[in-house]
């Protein structure tokens, strides 16, 4: 059985990247930073300057790999091995996980001119193997690779709309754009549902059971933004950023509401766009109780 002591662990909640529109340059920022903060693009020939909402949002959408797998996955996990071709390699990892999003297997020297193949798979909790194989002449060989395997570790999660906008991500990556437009509507009304209770029981102590009835006869995830929202705060969201609220109207709730009764086809260019309305009102939602969305 394989050591886990060369393994490094690392939360990617703890992690904070950004992405540049005009270049696609990603990198990181310091998360103690990011109140007021705007960020200069460090990309080559760019001179890009952009707020860290703009940033976060475009890291989100972003086709980058790394970028979209921080996202969805909550751990990252590296390590270093030897690999005999053709041999099965078992690791044992240094923290189990409960879901596997994602793994990279990067090969650190040339080996050989030969192609080789690694097919990793996971054996939850804690069990990791890398397949190898290459022409007959190959077996037997030693070549050292570094993997990179995404994971969840967390068994739920304190922000609901977190968890769905990052499962409309990862539908976004595995090319179901429907699902990624549902899920980020999902993400979208759990965050109305929670600062609407916030602010009405929390904020204005109206009675639990008060809040609930109301709710219930209020149910439209747009008449919650207006009508339930100027009982809470006397102003609807669509006062106070008209065109955040019709970027989600129009590119997230219109859609998924005719993906889900007409069936209606729609593109990756499409979710990407419903990702990053999504993202924006959650942002404003959040705001409005002094929450910290990154």
């Amino acid at each position: 059985m394989q050591e886990t002591s060369k393994q490094q662990v690392t939360s990617t909640q703890d992690q904070l990247y950004v992405n540049c529109k005009n270049c696609g340059h990603a990198q990181y920022i310091d998360p103690e930073e990011i109140k007021g903060l705007h960020v200069a693009c460090a990309g080559s020939d760019c001179s890009n300057t952009y707020s860290v909402k703009e940033g976060i949002k475009h890291a989100i959408v972003s086709d980058n790999d790394f970028l979209a797998w921080s996202f969805i996955s909550d751990t990252m996990i590296t390590g270093t091995e030897t690999i005999s071709i053709g041999t099965v390699k078992e690791i044992k990892l240094k923290t189990p996980i409960k879901a596997s999003k994602k793994i990279f297997i990067i090969q650190q020297n040339a080996c050989d001119e030969s192609v080789i193949y690694y097919r990793p798979v996971v054996i939850l909790p804690e069990h990791f193997l890398i397949v190898s194989s290459g022409n007959p002449d190959m077996l037997g060989a030693e070549c050292e690779v570094r993997w990179v395997l995404y994971a969840n570790v967390k068994s739920d999660y304190k922000e609901p709309w977190r968890e769905y906008l990052q499962r409309s991500k990862e539908s976004l990556v595995s090319e179901d754009y429907q699902g990624a437009i549902v899920e980020a509507e999902i993400a979208v009304e759990v965050t109305i549902a929670s600062v609407l209770w916030e602010i009405l029981v929390r904020k204005k102590s109206i009675d639990p059971d008060v809040v609930e009835w109301i709710l219930s006869k209020v149910q439209a995830a747009s008449e919650r933004l207006k009508r339930v929202m100027e009982l809470a705060i006397g102003k609807a969201v669509s006062d106070i950023s008209p065109a955040i609220y019709r970027n989600w109207a129009r590119d997230v709730a219109d859609k998924r509401n005719r993906i889900v009764h007409q069936g209606e086809a729609t593109t990756k260019e499409e979710a990407s766009q419903a990702i990053g309305a999504a993202f924006e009102i959650i942002w404003l939602l959040l705001e409005l109780i002094n929450q910290e969305p990154a």
